[in-house]
């Protein structure tokens, strides 16, 4: 089995920006693909948002991730639904930090998106709010990651 120790996990719903982000923490040209299935780099484990947004697919989600060596929780600012079951967060024995997407975007809302991460299991301490467009907050963020697992870029 693959060791997935120095991979960096991405999960939350259809559309919260987690391919995005994964291509500007890389540096990769963004462009926009829905993704369909589970894609792993060196450093990244992209999965797709159904998986956490359907219950059925939930242990999928659990399984790919389970031995990352951080899961990233992304909840995009534009969301107004939310997904993620209570205390989702406690099933992982990896360490899960949130991600705030979309911070830029007019229909942003900050305080809902760390409510529904926080409602996840995440400490308010541990939610970073990035805008992958603009490039805002991505700093932060990489110096967190680093903290946990080492990735070139």
């Amino acid at each position: 089995m693959a060791n997935n120790r120095n991979r960096i996990a991405l999960i939350g719903r259809i559309g919260s920006g987690k391919t995005t982000l994964l291509q500007r923490l890389t540096a990769e040209l963004i462009h926009y693909g829905k993704t369909q299935q589970i894609n792993y780099t060196d450093h990244f484990i992209d999965t797709p948002g159904e998986f956490v947004e359907l219950p059925c697919f939930r242990p999928q989600a659990i399984n790919v991730t389970c031995d990352s060596g951080l899961i990233l929780l992304i909840n995009s600012s534009t969301d107004h639904q939310n997904s993620i079951p209570p205390n989702f967060v406690c099933t992982y024995n990896s360490p899960v930090i949130g991600v705030i997407t979309k911070i830029d975007h007019k229909h942003s809302d900050l305080k809902r998106s760390q409510r529904y991460l926080t409602y996840a299991g995440i400490h308010p301490e541990q939610i970073f709010p990035v805008s992958a467009l603009s490039g805002e907050g991505i700093d932060t963020l990489k110096s967190v990651i680093h903290n946990y697992v080492l990735f070139d870029n």
